[in-house]
């Protein structure tokens, strides 16, 4: 089940959807297998959520699904909108590009990060982005210093 606003526009939770899932087989074998949302700097809840041990993305591990954050960079217009500055925090020299992608990667309780590359050296940044995620204290401050501005 991939939805861009439908879990924080609260027009279903997970347990509704595995409800469904379930009325649709007519049975608790069903095959809803994962859900996906956005996941970035600029839609930060999911991960806020699940910082705090809630939210879909929790909910849907708990419940054995996968779970896929989708738009990491926020459809490319997030490294134009991170400062050196706010990178240099989440990681000392990274840049802006690699510093947003390591906030999503290191989401709790999300499974994979759906992106796209243009060039390989793209592709590599990814990589070596996704290598190191950060620890759940460093997260929670940077989304904490996101919050206040």
């Amino acid at each position: 089940m991939a939805a861009w606003s439908a879990f924080s526009s609260g027009a279903f939770t997970v347990t509704e959807l595995l409800d469904l899932a379930r009325e649709a087989a007519g049975s608790g074998e069903h095959h809803l297998r994962a859900i996906q949302l956005p996941v970035s700097l600029v839609m930060v809840r999911p991960l806020s959520l699940a910082l705090d041990g809630r939210g879909p993305l929790v909910q849907a591990r708990a419940a054995g699904l996968t779970t896929f954050g989708s738009s990491p960079l926020h459809g490319g217009e997030l490294p134009r909108l991170a400062t050196p500055e706010l990178a240099d925090y989440i990681r000392p020299g990274s840049t802006p590009a690699a510093a947003c992608l390591l906030a999503a990667v290191s989401c709790p309780s999300l499974d994979v990060v759906l992106l796209s590359a243009s060039t390989p050296e793209h592709w590599a940044t990814a990589q070596e982005a996704a290598a190191a995620p950060l620890a759940p204290d460093h997260l929670r401050k940077v989304t904490d210093v996101l919050a206040q501005g």
